[in-house]
């Protein structure tokens, strides 16, 4: 077989975009897009991987969630340089403990950001000047709480916190606008400067819009968040519309 000389350079590396890993829980419905929707925006490529995750959602079930990490970094583009990479549970991260989970993805990519989003969403509060929030979880009351605790420990407080009490991914991924909005109805928001909506399958990224209009204050989801803060550790400067006055 004859070889044909192409004339290219394939020690150089291409220019290329920067790159996001996204660890997704594998019942998580709706991660995938909503980082998809904020990467094209920004002008950074979403490349995901999947982490086995058993029902229902209780802080034993999201603890073994550590044991998947190695697995699916294995899976993460093995062989091409990642920018920052997003551990995308909210409440797996609380669980597990951010440092636990950073050492762990660090062991397997070194020099690579790690981000999760309960971290992440503290960050952001702390950028907005946020010191009081009212806290809307979907879980259970137990798997709430200790995701409210990430917070607290951080000295933010609470106007007010509430949890729908759900069991699975995809219940969770059901609520929208209107549902969010009775629940802001029931709480005392009086004394909050964010709102902040839990979880990364929660359907929250269209209604940040719509409910920073109503509320007048800053609307923090974990997808947003955790979008928010990988962009920083990239060095970039976020700088889009619709997603609310965090990315602005």
């Amino acid at each position: 077989m004859k070889q044909h000389q192409t004339g290219i350079d394939f020690t150089q590396p291409p220019q290329r975009r920067p790159r996001l890993g996204l660890i997704a829980l594998a019942s998580d419905v709706l991660v995938e897009r909503d980082f998809w929707r904020m990467g094209l925006a920004a002008g950074v490529d979403i490349v995901t991987t999947r982490i086995a995750q058993s029902m229902p959602l209780t802080p034993t079930t999201l603890a073994r969630l550590e044991e998947g990490i190695p697995d699916a970094m294995g899976l993460l583009l093995p062989e091409a340089q990642l920018d920052a990479i997003v551990f995308a549970c909210t409440s797996g991260s609380a669980i597990i403990g951010p440092a636990k989970i950073a050492g762990q993805i660090a062991a397997l990519r070194p020099g690579v950001p790690v981000i999760n989003p309960a971290t992440a969403a503290v960050e952001a509060l702390k950028y907005l000047g946020c010191s009081k929030i009212a806290f809307i979880a979907p879980y259970t009351e137990d798997v709430a709480e200790i995701t409210s605790g990430v917070f607290a420990e951080a000295g933010i407080g609470f106007s007010d916190r509430l949890c729908f009490g759900l069991t699975s991914d995809v219940q969770i991924a059901t609520p929208g606008l209107a549902h969010y909005r009775r629940a802001i109805a029931q709480m005392d928001i009086a004394t909050a400067d964010a709102l902040f909506l839990s979880c990364t399958t929660a359907a929250t990224l269209d209604l940040i819009a719509p409910l920073e209009a109503q509320t007048g204050l800053p609307v923090i989801t974990s997808n947003q968040a955790a979008f928010w803060h990988a962009l920083r550790c990239m060095g970039r400067t976020p700088s889009m519309t619709g997603f609310g006055k965090l990315l602005c």
